[in-house]
């Protein structure tokens, strides 16, 4: 089989065994995020046309403000844009204190948060839904890359829909096909007209352009090349191969290649054996359907207690029944009289409990809420109705529950953000001119997130109550204090914390401040041992002139 051919095969394979995840998608979508509910046939019937209303099953919408919740916590507990939530660190911890490193680390910084959140790289837009894909379906997929004249970057939000994945021996996402629907005129346009099969041609360029709109199949794969040379640095010879197929004619329209794999595929949680997450939507989704089942009841069974249908004895009234405001209905008297006096029309009572009714409504809510981390998600913070101890059980709660989906979420999401904007800023010479003991040498990246400020002050605060321990030891045998190193523990207090690094003074200041007190104090010392040596040889000269004067005297009595 030829390379296009393969690629076909490969992507009909996985696009026919991902059938059980779209209905289940389609599942979720419909209560929770209706703007994505085109994954089966089904949701083209609810809405999958451009504008058409999808939100027809809604009768209760607390699903969907717990999935925009939990989504608005992502972006601030992973991603906020009011403060830069990664470091770059050398691997080597002896780099990190040179004062060179230092600086161009800190001015990289700065540029790679700038370029992340640029306007026109698009990321708070794209990563928000990338947020609600992955709370609703628990996966989703971003494409980090370069605008069209390379001078930004630029960020794509894929619908999942369109998108399958695979995964490589060590169980990472390296492959992705994309589906995509271009017009004639689209694909001249995108990939020039030679490029392009004669059909596509035909269509563009038809009579008066009628065809020019026709829609065509493509199919967009990045994987890892199979062939290449790594002497070379063009795009057909870097590691990841990129490919568009137009699928009717099999035709390769454009080739290129990645230095890394463009995408950032996170993954809420994942078993075994699955290729796709699952979410904290799929936790809700038997409470959620439950929700607007009652929300239906709830309506009719309102409506009817407002409304009631009525009761008419056969032949009792002159006219029809009229229950707008102000409406007269006119009836026999005599069959009045044959209802003891009483109105021929009554109306129909159900025996419905609306009271019961809004209290499995709420019961049901507050399932759902917990299913998207609602409570888990509020920070403990101190209060006066709170003692330390409390404080610090709330945050190992919240640390212990949260933070190995955050970890997950840190590698396979902004990590993966972050490391391939700097490497694709490193390779525009956007940076400053690295130094050269830096040079050749390899880096990492640090998070900040409110989880692991939380995992330092646990921390910090397990240190607090050491020392507590500690303190009668200490009075008693001093030099136990000799086993912890303070430096240390003071330079990791602003991490946990949240003081601003530039309040730390360096190394290299911090040790020359202690150098300049040190010779203080030993100018000092020697100035006082001076002082005392002159002192004493003063005292010394007035005892030997006093002797002698005695002696003098003596001489002169005899």
């Amino acid at each position: 089989m030829t390379l296009v051919a393969d690629t076909l095969a490969r992507f009909k394979k996985l696009e026919s065994a991902r059938g059980q995840w779209e209905t289940h998608w389609q599942a979720l979508a419909e209560v929770m995020h209706w703007r994505r509910a085109a994954f089966t046939a089904t949701g083209m019937t609810h809405g999958g046309a451009a504008g058409s209303r999808r939100n027809r099953r809604i009768y209760d919408s607390t699903p969907m403000l717990a999935r925009r919740s939990l989504s608005a916590a992502l972006d601030s507990l992973l991603k906020p844009k009011t403060q830069q939530w990664f470091n770059i660190r050398p691997r080597d911890p002896a780099l990190a204190e040179d004062d060179a490193v230092k600086r161009w680390v800190e001015a990289a910084e700065e540029r790679l948060f700038e370029a992340i959140y640029d306007r026109e790289a698009g990321f708070v837009r794209t990563s928000r839904e990338i947020d609600d894909d992955l709370v609703t379906f628990g996966t989703g997929v971003l494409f980090i890359g370069e605008n069209e004249t390379l001078d930004a970057l630029r960020f794509l939000a894929l619908d999942l829909k369109d998108v399958f994945i695979a995964q490589g021996g060590d169980g990472q996402v390296d492959t992705v096909f994309v589906r995509q629907k271009k017009t004639a005129r689209q694909a001249v346009q995108a990939h020039g007209e030679k490029n392009v099969s004669r059909d596509i041609r035909e269509a563009a360029n038809g009579q008066n352009g009628q065809d020019a709109d026709k829609e065509f199949k493509f199919l967009w794969v990045v994987m890892p090349r199979r062939e290449r040379d790594p002497r070379r640095g063009d795009s057909l010879n870097q590691p990841f191969a990129s490919m568009i197929i137009e699928v009717g004619s099999e035709t390769v329209v454009e080739q290129s290649g990645f230095h890394e794999f463009p995408f950032a595929i996170p993954r809420w949680d994942t078993s075994s054996g699955e290729l796709y997450g699952r979410s904290p939507g799929m936790v809700a989704l038997g409470d959620s359907n439950s929700l607007q089942a009652m929300g239906k009841t709830f309506l009719i069974a309102g409506q009817k207690a407002a409304d009631p249908p009525l009761l008419v004895s056969d032949d009792a009234l002159v006219s029809a029944p009229r229950t707008f405001p102000g409406g007269i209905t006119y009836f026999d008297a005599e069959t009045a009289r044959d209802f003891g006096g009483r109105p021929p029309i009554t109306p129909l009572q159900t025996g419905a409990n609306l009271p019961l009714t809004r209290e499995m409504q709420q019961d049901t809510r507050d399932q759902i809420w917990q299913a998207f981390f609602r409570d888990v998600l509020r920070l403990p913070v101190a209060g006066p109705q709170m003692t330390a101890f409390e404080v610090a059980r709330r945050r190992e709660d919240f640390v212990r529950t949260i933070g190995p989906v955050f970890g997950q979420l840190e590698a396979d999401y902004i990590g993966v953000v972050a490391e391939r904007c700097f490497a694709i800023m490193l390779r525009a010479g956007v940076f400053d001119e690295v130094p050269d003991v830096l040079a050749g040498q390899s880096i990492r990246f640090t998070y900040r997130s409110p989880v692991e400020q939380a995992r330092k002050q646990i921390e910090a605060a397990g240190a607090a109550q050491g020392f507590q321990l500690l303190a009668p030891l200490a009075e008693a045998q001093p030099e136990i204090l000799d086993n912890f190193d303070g430096d240390a523990m003071a330079r990791d207090t602003p991490d946990s914390f949240g003081i601003p690094q530039d309040w730390i003074r360096p190394l290299a200041e911090r040790d020359a401040i202690r150098e300049q007190r040190a010779r203080q104090a030993a100018d000092r010392q020697q100035a006082q041992t001076l002082i005392d040596a002159a002192g004493g040889a003063a005292n010394a000269g007035a005892a030997m002139e006093r002797f002698a004067r005695a002696g003098s005297a003596a001489s002169e009595s005899q």
